[in-house]
């Protein structure tokens, strides 16, 4: 018989309303591959965290020089750029409420040392009968007065930083005082012409910037790991830093939050420099891809141990696209490039 012909009836059967449509096999599912083998490799290159910063002046690193009264300039013995030793006299003035202070101190004292002198003396003859109270009492009145007014006196040189034995020796000089240095530094602002009068609350004469240990403050973006380096970078120079403390409060404009940084080992930084602190991971932690990790209470990679593998647990330091920096992986032993596929 002809084949179309034997098959026309299972044509007819299988086109016939409610007949059953015959079910296609289920495909194949192919076996899991093994396991695909991989190195780490070292995190040191790698940027954990990088925030912009600034280097704000320490009390020690930025000086500004003005007269503590109302001064005449005598002499300028600097100039810009010239760097001072602390203590080096950088303008002479001549202030007269100093001078005044200073010779009203000197004269006060003379007062002094004469009344307590008669007032000895009154003792010895009152006590002989031969001074009267009222007599004492005066000279312990006068006394009181001439110590009241050379406290005052004192107070004035005091507000200048003068001692009794610098107003001593400004009043058997010239008169002339210096303003110095408070630190070894650079001058950076000049502003002092011989023959100027000017004021305290003026403009500063001069402005010293030292190299004190300067504090670098940075806006994290987020929580600094724990571990790894910090480095302040500007203009192509790294000074490493350690962390001082991070700000509990956000910042509500950006989110970010306020940390500071010192420099180690007393390591100079460039005052007022703007740049960006970056956190370098620790030599130890190594990169592997995000799969390698399996999560958990306890994450965990496949590390490949001759024939078979193991499970090491790992701390997982942070997360970038593809990969995972973890910690608590032998730099020789290989990783499983997806830990959920066996050996």
């Amino acid at each position: 018989m002809n084949l179309a012909l034997r098959l026309l009836p299972l044509v007819a059967l299988a086109c016939r309303p409610g007949a059953p449509v015959p079910a296609e096999p289920p495909p194949s599912v192919a076996p899991s591959a093994a396991a695909r083998w991989i190195a780490s490799r070292p995190a040191d290159d790698t940027a954990l965290l990088e925030a912009p910063a600034r280097v704000l002046p320490s009390p020690d690193a930025v000086g500004s020089i003005a007269p503590p009264l109302t001064a005449r300039i005598v002499r300028v013995r600097v100039k810009p750029g010239q760097r001072v030793a602390a203590n080096e006299p950088l303008v002479d003035v001549l202030m007269p409420e100093l001078l005044h202070a200073a010779g009203d101190l000197a004269g006060e004292e003379i007062k002094v040392a004469a009344y307590s002198k008669r007032r000895a003396q009154l003792e010895a003859l009152r006590g002989e009968g031969l001074a009267r109270l009222a007599e004492l009492a005066e000279v312990d009145s006068q006394l009181a007065t001439a110590r009241a007014d050379a406290q005052a006196a004192r107070a004035t040189l005091r507000a200048a930083g003068m001692s009794d034995a610098q107003a001593a020796a400004l009043l058997s000089g010239d008169g002339v005082s210096s303003l110095k240095a408070p630190f070894r530094g650079l001058v950076t602002t000049l502003d002092a012409y011989p023959g100027q009068v000017r004021e305290p609350s003026g403009a500063p004469l001069a402005i010293i910037v030292g190299t004190g240990d300067g504090r670098v403050e940075a806006r994290l973006p987020s929580a600094p790991s724990d571990g790894g380096a910090f480095a302040f970078v500007s203009g192509g120079e790294a000074v490493p830093l350690e962390l001082v403390s991070i700000s509990p409060r956000y910042e509500p404009a950006d989110g970010t939050r306020l940390a500071w940084f010192s420099a180690v080992d007393g390591g100079a930084l460039p005052i007022g420099a703007t740049g960006r602190v970056r956190q370098h991971a620790d030599p130890s932690w190594r990169v592997v891809p995000a799969r390698a990790v399996l999560e958990g209470p306890s994450p965990r990679v496949r590390v490949r141990r001759g024939s078979g593998a193991a499970l090491v647990e790992v701390r997982v330091i942070a997360r970038s696209g593809a990969e995972a920096i973890v910690s608590g992986l032998d730099p020789a032993e290989q990783v499983a490039a997806d830990a959920a596929e066996g050996p």
